[in-house]
């Protein structure tokens, strides 16, 4: 399987494609100080460890973070801060959506040079889709499957069955770019195809922690890709 040439690339989105560890962080930095402007009678710091220690609980798609903060502070439920909070979050977030220097290159030369890309990636749909389309990059990719799109909470075989579908690849002939070992290397390589770990974000200094979150190549940018395609087209050859 592995001496076939590789025709696919597909990508994660978030800390693959842009920042999204710095994008959370200030975003919600910038939600606590509004916060605390607003009239919350709590330092920054002790609200941020609350407002992380909600979301790492909750999970990023759900909708109240700040209201389960206050609750857990405590404190009623104040629209007002409530308010204030989501405008810094948004402004934030919307400002640091920008992909890396190197995606949009990288991504049209993939195209040139003939490779079909795509994205196979966990999440809510309409989140990861307003993304890849605050980014520009949604008419880059030939094809887009986001997991809760094909009734999958996170990535799993049918994901990257059906993100390969339209280009008529085996999963041997496709390698995977991401950056989380746990939630996407290693559900690429149970799904048979060629891991490429970037180690960018809050996850780049993980270290595997069983020999199923060992990806077959690693990167720190994203232009590195087209090094480890010559390496797996040379050893195709030489099989």
């Amino acid at each position: 399987m592995r001496g076939l040439p590789v025709r696919c690339v597909l990508f994660s989105i978030d800390d693959v494609l842009y920042d999204s560890s710095l994008q959370a962080y200030l975003a919600r930095m910038n939600a606590v100080r509004a916060m605390v402007e607003a009239g919350l009678p709590v330092d920054p710091e002790t609200t941020f460890n609350v407002l992380k220690s909600v979301v790492a609980e909750y999970g990023r798609d759900y909708g109240k973070h700040f209201d389960r903060t206050l609750e857990r502070l405590g404190l009623k439920v104040s629209s007002r801060i409530i308010a204030a909070a989501v405008a810094a979050y948004h402004d934030t977030k919307f400002a640091y959506l920008r992909p890396y220097p190197d995606t949009v290159p990288t991504l049209i030369k993939l195209r040139e040079q003939g490779y079909r890309i795509g994205v196979a990636s966990p999440g809510n749909p309409v989140k990861q889709w307003e993304k890849l389309i605050r980014l520009g990059l949604q008419h880059i990719f030939h094809h887009v499957v986001i997991s809760m799109e094909v009734g999958c909470e996170r990535l799993e075989p049918k994901v990257f069955e059906e993100a390969l579908k339209p280009f008529n690849v085996s999963h041997g002939e496709a390698v995977y770019v991401g950056c989380r070992l746990n939630t996407e290397i290693r559900p690429a390589k149970r799904a048979g195809l060629i891991t490429v770990r970037i180690r960018r974000g809050e996850h780049r200094s993980e270290e595997p922690k069983s020999s199923e979150e060992i990806p077959d190549y690693e990167i720190s940018s994203l232009s590195e890709i087209f090094t480890v395609l010559d390496e797996i087209s040379k050893r195709g050859k030489a099989k």
